[in-house]
């Protein structure tokens, strides 16, 4: 080994360069998995990188992890003493679990305890590669490339924020790969330098890197020519319709005044729902249509304030008394609001909390002390609004020319409305009489004209677009918003009172508890609908987007005595087409706003982590034994490849592949050695002259200038000769 690599001060500087780049890998698998005791694995990480740089005897070294990894189960898993017969026999018992789980082929059935295992074993391979590339290869480009792709796709593709990991990674990799290269210099020239003089390399190597970094923070930066890979691949599919393409992902978001735009899922929980059924949970409205999105006609003022129990009132009378309901949310995100069902009765917090309700968006926001409050659980009781069809059947057109002035917010449109938006909605309902059946029309017309539910390839609108009318005549594919926006404006085209509601839509199952249902709901279950004004009967919810059935939650009292065969006919929803495959897929997940790909993807790797990580380590495994028996199989490609290949170049590349195979093999070049005193060695070993034939061709070929005097097909015969027999 070259003094280089005996320079402990320079190698504890590669080790501690390699510690933070491995802690960049750890931070964000911590982070999207909710592992947990990050610190721990760190320290494991760092003292196999210690006993890696202080050469401990592999044995020892192997025994010192394994007592480590079994502390870890223990101090994390059981409140046993360490290495107690309670605590060993509880990994006995988990053991045999596993290796019955493995045996069966049942994944599921793996514990925690044994994943955690296979996490370990793949840091420790990944510990023994990196200590291989930096202490042997001197070479650590191929993991620093892999480190900036692997945070910048998790950037992109999952909630994990990588903006100050890929700063770090860009610092570290670049003082890495520099101390490396200064590291195969001196080796590659011979040169002998102590810890002081090799200062005068690595200290301005540290300066220009700082100094390159602070600039790339400080200075001034122009504008991203290609700010997300995501819209840029979508752009090229001609699917999106006209209209620049944006990105977001999917969450409860305060600004809507510019819809439109792909989103990317993202299953963070928001909030537990505990209660009987699955509800639609309101947040707010907002009432003025602006071509591109919502606003508020006026100023949230004079709210009406509640206290714990209170009688809540709002724009949906409650149900029946006999029918109220309890429910309980536990929040996972801090939202300065309650979201609260349809025919809200009252809120139960702890503490002396207010809660101000607004009929300007119907928004209900807790107070303490005055101040807005994030609250973390929260009691409801609510009564489901029930509706007459004596009513509804009789909520006649002419009816809306009575309402009062403080519904016209709720029929305002822009100008500048394409008027074929205008024509739209008078022929979808030209056959209908009643408001609400012209409500109903509007709401089925789009599971029946060939519209798509999606989340990707959805455009924003030109400057000059209106967002409604690309949707209902151009791209006819959407989410959400598009769909609730479109039945709110054309409502409005017919005079009906209409809004635009957001909140969340009921989520997954996924407990119950005797009679009541537990609902997980995520940012994927972020959602939009609409609220329409039935006269003589009030405001009611209707779900125009395909694959979502919150309308149907709406119980339709019928008050009808009458003989009449044909008046007692329920009005009961119409039965909803069967999706194509497509809309299928959009509609699976009944509790989110569908599913992207990476939602696909999420549920995928939850239900069958147990085998994915078997298959990582699987995968590591045959790696690692691939790569160190590389000097058995590289012969069979390497004989081929260059069989066939012939040239000036062709016989100095295949001789110095020679020599590498051969160093492989165990037989190494000694310091100082020539290459022909070196080649008769070789002779001597394996008993023939080959070595020193191609030995003697190039040297000739290098050194004395005359490559065109070496005939490689003459020479493969010996090089194939001596290169398979190192794969022996």
């Amino acid at each position: 080994m070259n003094s280089i690599r005996k320079n402990k001060a320079f190698m504890a500087i590669l080790y501690i360069l390699v510690f933070l780049l491995l802690a960049e890998w750890l931070t964000p698998v911590i982070t999207l998995t909710d592992t947990g005791h990050k610190p721990l694995f760190l320290i494991f990480i760092a003292i196999s990188l210690l006993m890696a740089f202080l050469h401990v005897h592999w044995t020892i070294a192997a025994g010192v992890k394994m007592v480590y990894i079994m502390w870890f189960l223990i101090y994390v898993y059981t409140e046993a003493t360490i290495f107690s017969f309670e605590a060993l026999g509880f990994i006995l018992d988990d053991l045999q679990i596993n290796i019955a789980a493995l045996f069966a082929q049942d994944w599921a059935q793996t514990t925690d305890i044994f994943r955690t295992v296979l996490f370990f074993s793949l840091l420790w391979m990944a510990v023994y590669l990196i200590h291989y590339w930096v202490s042997f290869r001197l070479s650590i480009f191929l993991f620093y490339i892999l480190t900036v792709i692997f945070i910048a796709v998790l950037d992109t593709f999952s909630p994990y924020n990588g903006d100050t990991a890929i700063i770090r990674i860009m610092v570290v990799g670049l003082m890495l790969a520099g101390l490396l290269h200064l590291a195969r210099w001196l080796e590659g020239h011979r040169i002998n330098e102590t810890i002081e003089r090799l200062a005068g390399f690595i200290i301005p190597l540290f300066v220009m890197v700082a100094v390159s970094t602070a600039l790339a923070l400080y200075l001034p930066k122009a504008g991203p020519l290609w700010p997300d890979p995501v819209p840029y691949i979508t752009s090229f599919s001609g699917e999106g319709g006209p209209g620049p393409a944006a990105v977001g992902r999917i969450g409860y978001g305060v600004d809507d005044s510019e819809l439109g735009g792909s989103f990317l899922g993202d299953d963070t929980p928001a909030f537990r729902a505990e209660v009987e059924d699955g509800q639609y949970w309101k947040v707010e409205t907002k009432d003025t249509y602006t071509t591109k999105g919502w606003e508020l006609s006026e100023p949230v003022s004079e709210p009406v304030l509640y206290s714990n129990g209170d009688l809540i009132e709002t724009e949906f009378e409650p149900g029946t008394e006999d029918d109220s309901q309890n429910a309980v949310l536990e929040m996972e995100q801090d939202f300065p609001f309650v979201l609260y069902p349809y025919g809200i009765e009252s809120i139960q917090m702890n503490g002396e909390i207010r809660y101000s309700y607004s009929a300007v968006d119907q928004k209900i926001e807790p107070l303490l002390s005055g101040a807005p409050f994030e609250p973390d659980d929260v009691e409801l009781q609510f009564n489901e609004p029930s509706y007459s069809l004596t009513g509804l059947r009789e909520s006649t057109v002419d009816k809306l020319a009575e309402l009062p002035p403080e519904f016209d917010r709720y029929k305002q449109l822009p100008e500048e409305l394409p008027q074929r938006v205008r024509d739209l909605a008078q022929e979808i309902t030209m056959n209908s009489e009643t408001v609400y059946d012209k409500a109903r029309a509007v709401e089925d017309y789009f599971e029946r004209n060939d519209f798509e539910y999606s989340l990707t390839n959805i455009p924003v609108p030109e400057e000059d677009q209106d967002y409604v009318d690309q949707f209902l005549f151009e791209t006819k594919r959407g989410y959400c918003d598009n769909f609730s926006t479109s039945m709110v404006v054309l409502l409005r085209s017919l005079d009906i009172p209409a809004r635009w509601v957001k909140g969340f839509n009921e989520g997954v199952q996924v407990d119950s508890n005797g009679e009541t249902e537990v609902y997980e709901v995520t940012n994927n279950n972020a959602h939009s609908w609409v609220e329409a004004y039935m006269p003589g009967v009030g405001w009611m919810l209707f779900e125009p987007t395909i694959g979502f059935t919150g309308s149907s939650q709406i119980d339709f009292d019928l008050d009808i005595e009458t003989s009449d065969p044909e008046e007692q006919e329920l009005p009961e929803r119409p039965q909803q087409p069967e999706l194509e495959e497509e809309d299928e897929e959009a509609a699976a997940s009944a509790g989110s706003d569908g599913p992207s790909l990476w939602d696909r993807f999420g549920e995928y790797a939850a239900d069958n982590k147990g085998s994915i990580f078997l298959g990582m380590a699987a995968f590591v495994l045959l790696s690692i034994v691939l790569f160190l028996k590389r000097q058995r199989w590289l012969p069979k490609i390497l004989v081929p490849y260059y069989r066939r290949r012939n040239g000036k170049q062709t016989f100095e590349k295949a001789y110095l592949r020679l020599l590498k195979q051969l160093d492989l093999y165990g037989i190494k070049r000694e310091d100082g050695q020539t290459l022909m005193s070196y080649a008769r060695y070789i002779d001597s070993f394996f008993g023939t002259k080959e070595m020193t034939r191609l030995t003697a061709s190039y040297e000739q070929s290098v050194y004395g200038g005359r490559p065109e005097t070496v005939e490689w097909r003459e020479l493969k015969e010996s090089w194939e000769n001596l290169i398979n027999r190192t794969s022996s």
